[in-house]
């Protein structure tokens, strides 16, 4: 899967500015919030006129052309493995049906190994 990410923190670096900077730069045509969410990477959309009003006042700063490959890059991200996809997919609807296990005052954490599905879809026992 593919997702697309704000490197708008790297520009900043490479250019020797600060986000403070930017939105001091940038006020009355792009809020505080909004480039310091772009800075930090944590905004997950943006108004296409907010990106050219931070363009610009890139360029007005840096006295650079900047484009939004700039400000953006292309990341792909792994979707889950086959064991997370079993479960996933597994059916687990009638799970309240059933009363919880009584472990009878042991504490289940203390007993046995780790079990996990190896790569092959084999069972893997602790650390085999």
């Amino acid at each position: 899967m593919r997702t697309v990410e704000f490197t708008l923190r790297h520009y900043l670096a490479t250019h020797g500015l600060s986000a403070y900077r930017l939105a001091q730069a940038a006020r009355g045509r792009v809020s505080e919030r909004t480039v310091y969410a772009l800075a930090r990477g944590e905004a997950s959309r943006v108004d296409l006129g907010t990106l050219a009003a931070v363009m610009s006042t890139l360029e007005e700063l840096t006295g650079e052309p900047v484009s939004p490959a700039d400000l953006l890059t292309a990341v792909t991200v792994p979707g889950p493995d086959r064991e997370a996809r079993t479960w996933l997919d597994g059916d687990a609807s009638h799970l309240g049906e059933f009363e919880p296990y009584d472990w009878g005052g042991t504490d289940p954490y203390t007993l046995g190994e780790p079990v996990r599905v190896g790569p092959d879809g084999e069972i893997v026992i602790g650390g085999e």
